[in-house]
């Protein structure tokens, strides 16, 4: 594999700018990166905005046709596009062997997530989705404890993620509202994350309910217009959750917190102690050791999880930082990189994906169902 990945981007919207960012700033922000990226060609649904961007970034290709897109050799296609475009750009990419790096969640539905992974194994190809929560000091850090032991037995845990996005009730419709685009919404959008940390700190999900609720059932169709449309999909979720090892726990998500640009929270809680993670605070978590009586800040060189790289070896150094959220997302494309280069699988391949869209399908059941608790596997 060479040095040099050629990487080809699907959707230059915000989320696409971001991954745009990550992959020029490699050789900016890391000392002798082991490989770098070249944004060889971009998929768009139209290519009248940001033109000054795409001639910046230089494209080779930039292109409205997904045939000639998808003709081009790609490293890695990067799929940032709305959710009910994953499976189809997925298999065009998998035609063609290239490896896939593709936004969360990874499909509409639970029969889309498992037809999309099978595909990806049958050809042989690397794939990650960007749970990029993951690749927080912090969050590495409560893996550590974890598998340390420091808790003990664990108890119970709550996770929270609360945006404000949405609560202007003249926002009008975007595809994130619709479900036959989105294939959900808050819960689809943020409890994703939440999902994906739940299952790599503490395990399998074994039961889940939830309640759901649409607090703005209809919008307008463009900003200022007098016609509305019906959303149909969650502004709010609360998901309780029994895992495989027993423990319960719930998560709770929405878009419409007043005053929450990013509130998110993961907390759990053991017979000799507890972690409590804070955006706020995503260098460090917060640790509570029962027998010594006192709160301590984790180091920001707590052991390395099993099985993964130094969080230093993916983290820029602070002096280079793009911001949480954009380091972030450098950090888990890094990785990524890594992996192709190594030939090795990424812990957070389709499979992983696939796993989240289960608990996502378990609840969007539950609530349809009354809060109905729902056995998994599905």
């Amino acid at each position: 594999m060479p040095d040099k990945l050629k990487v080809g981007l699907i959707g230059l919207g915000y989320i696409g700018k971001v991954h745009a960012t990550a992959y020029r700033n490699i050789p900016l922000c890391y000392s002798k990166p082991q490989c770098t990226a070249e944004l060889s060609s971009v998929l768009r649904s139209q290519l009248k905005s940001e033109q000054a961007l795409m001639d910046e970034i230089d494209f080779d290709l930039r292109t409205t046709d997904p045939e000639e897109f998808f003709a081009q050799p790609h490293d890695i296609v990067d799929i940032c596009t709305p959710n009910a475009l994953h499976r189809e750009q997925t298999l065009a990419a998998l035609e063609r062997c290239s490896h896939i790096y593709c936004e969360k969640p990874l499909a509409m539905n639970l029969e889309e997530a498992r037809g999309m992974q099978r595909a990806a194994e049958a050809a042989g190809v690397l794939t990650h989705v960007a749970f990029v929560l993951r690749y927080l000091p912090a969050i590495r850090q409560m893996k550590a404890l974890l598998q340390a032991g420091a808790l003990g037995e664990v108890l119970n845990f709550r996770a929270h993620m609360f945006h404000s996005s949405y609560l202007d009730p003249d926002r009008p419709m975007s595809w994130r509202l619709r479900e036959a685009e989105s294939g959900g919404g808050a819960f689809a959008d943020l409890g994703a994350h939440l999902i994906d940390l739940t299952h790599y700190l503490l395990g399998e999900v074994a039961q889940v309910s939830a309640q759901m609720r649409t607090f703005i059932p209809d919008r307008p169709t463009t900003r200022g217009s007098s016609t509305k449309e019906k959303v149909d999909v969650d502004d709010w979720t609360h998901c309780r959750l029994i895992l495989k090892s027993g423990v319960p726990g719930h998560i709770e998500a929405t878009r419409m917190a007043a005053g929450a640009a990013e509130e998110t929270g993961f907390e759990i809680f053991g017979r000799r102690g507890s972690l409590m993670f804070h955006i706020s605070h995503p260098y460090a978590v917060r640790y509570h050791d029962l027998q010594a009586g006192r709160w301590n800040e984790g180091a920001i060189d707590a052991p390395t999880p099993a099985g993964e790289r130094p969080v230093a070896a993916l983290w820029p150094n602070a002096k280079y930082s793009q911001g949480l959220m954009s380091d972030a997302h450098l950090a888990s494309i890094y990785d990524f990189m890594l992996n192709i280069k190594e030939g090795q699988r990424s812990a957070i391949d389709f499979g992983a994906g696939t796993a989240v869209q289960e608990v996502l399908e378990a609840a969007y059941r539950s609530a349809r169902e009354g809060s109905k608790p729902i056995e998994l596997p599905l």
